[in-house]
């Protein structure tokens, strides 16, 4: 049944001068499955541990498929006019990456589909796996959760939903207009797939169980059974501390710390155009 409603999801937004972005997750992977057609677009950092192509290649194989790497140079040239096109908050670094990918996936389509709202639906997040009480996934077994972050199940999730998702959306927004390019998420935009999410106990929306399910014998196992999905991994750290390292200097006035991989401090000083007092 999920499958048949995602399906119906995806395809009422099929047409011409659309494409998909593509990861190497669950959720973009499906998007792109049940829309075979369009051209798919995958950004990309160099370093296996940034670079998610060896996923997408696996539902990309024979199709129209745009690889889109994004280097040092890149965010030189183009990080004030990310801010300029971003309002706050700016959610997270990640947010840079999207905005390169939709400036090349503007010179070739004018709509482009996501797969925004799976996490927030299915339970993608490491911090719901740990109110869960369930495994987190591969890389985050040092994650603490945020100190105002829901304890029970149902509040965190109705939290991903109802706050988490639109600041997505609205970034998606942003991000994408900024070059004249529409975004839309079939599956946090459909009725249908909310309902029968809804209709799910809670335990049964975490870890992407029903998605799984529905989308096996679909996609390969490779990607229903990965547990390291990372979201879209970002090299600013090492950059900072490399090729970027005078840049970051002159912006923020200090490097962030390549030790602690899940503060986020660097990036929001950066975007709010702070200088630290060192």
């Amino acid at each position: 049944m999920l499958r048949d409603l995602i399906d119906a999801a995806v395809n009422k937004h099929v047409g011409p001068d659309t494409g998909v972005l593509l990861s190497g997750g669950i959720d973009s992977s499906t998007v792109a499955w049940f829309a075979a057609e369009l051209p798919l677009f995958t950004g990309y950092y160099q370093g296996d541990a940034y670079d998610e192509r060896p996923w997408a290649a696996l539902v990309a194989e024979g199709r129209d498929w745009h690889q889109i790497e994004i280097t040092p140079q890149d965010f030189l040239d183009n990080i004030d006019g990310f801010l300029r096109a971003v309002k706050p908050p700016y959610e997270g670094p990640g947010a840079f990456g999207q905005y390169m990918v939709a400036k090349y996936v503007s010179k070739h389509v004018q709509t482009v589909l996501s797969g925004e709202g799976g996490d927030e639906l299915f339970g993608g997040y490491a911090r719901l796996h740990i109110v869960a009480g369930v495994p987190v996934p591969a890389g985050f077994e040092h994650y603490v959760l945020p100190a105002d972050y829901p304890t029970d199940l149902r509040d965190a999730l109705s939290w991903e939903w109802d706050v988490n998702l639109p600041a997505l959306l609205a970034l998606d927004a942003q991000v994408t207009g900024a070059w004249g390019l529409k975004a839309i998420a079939p599956m946090a935009e459909s009725d249908e797939v909310f309902a029968y999410a809804m209709s799910l106990p809670p335990d049964m929306r975490v870890g992407k169980v029903a998605i799984k399910a529905a989308m096996r014998g679909l996609l390969p196992d490779e990607i229903l059974n990965r547990k390291d999905k990372r979201g879209f991994p970002v090299p600013y750290v090492e950059w900072a501390n490399g090729p970027l390292r005078d840049f970051f200097m002159d912006r923020i006035g200090y490097l962030p710390d390549p030790t602690d991989p899940w503060s986020r401090k660097y990036w929001h000083d950066l975007c709010a155009g702070q200088t630290a007092l060192v």
